[in-house]
């Protein structure tokens, strides 16, 4: 019986110290102070100059569907409202530093936060457009966006303000 009784103690012993070495592996494994902290997000330069190649096909596709992020200034269209009052120079500064923040972290989730921030269309914000063929768009707005590598986005001004194009397919 005493025999027993020491058995059961030692069983009872390993598996509380099984338990608590289990404990410190998870612990450890959820924790793990000994990690390096993730890197800083990097810095944006919002002064880079805008660089129309990047994102740009080489021969244009016939067709595709884009999403814009239209920036105007006071007096350049009546059917657009702009968020405030700005000159053509102020909204091409703004167009090219918002270009410059997506280029940095081309990513949908950016995109959506760029379009909802700084949208101006009169539509949704979030409108999908498709172009190729008769699209009846504006000319270079539509070439911009044919011209465009999907998830890229680049800059082109027509009589509604300046747009950033962004290909979605």
């Amino acid at each position: 019986m005493a025999r027993r009784n020491k058995d059961s103690k030692a069983g009872l012993i390993g598996g509380v110290l099984g338990a608590v070495v289990l404990g410190i592996v998870i612990a450890f494994l959820i924790y793990r102070p000994f990690d390096q902290p993730p890197p800083a997000p990097p810095k944006v330069d919002l002064n880079t100059p805008y660089d129309d190649s990047w994102g740009k096909l080489i021969a244009p596709d016939a067709r595709g569907v884009v999403t814009h992020i239209l920036i105007s200034w006071t007096g350049a269209n009546p059917r657009v409202q702009v968020s405030s009052p700005r000159t053509k120079e102020e909204a091409r500064k703004l167009i090219d530093s918002v270009w410059a923040i997506y280029r940095n972290n081309p990513t949908e989730a950016v995109w959506k936060e760029l379009q909802e921030k700084h949208n101006e269309d009169s539509g949704d914000k979030h409108n999908r457009y498709p172009v190729g063929g008769n699209d009846g768009l504006d000319p270079a707005f539509s070439a911009c966006g044919k011209s465009t590598k999907v998830g890229h986005a680049r800059i082109v001004e027509s009589a509604f303000g300046f747009h950033l194009i962004r290909r979605e397919s």
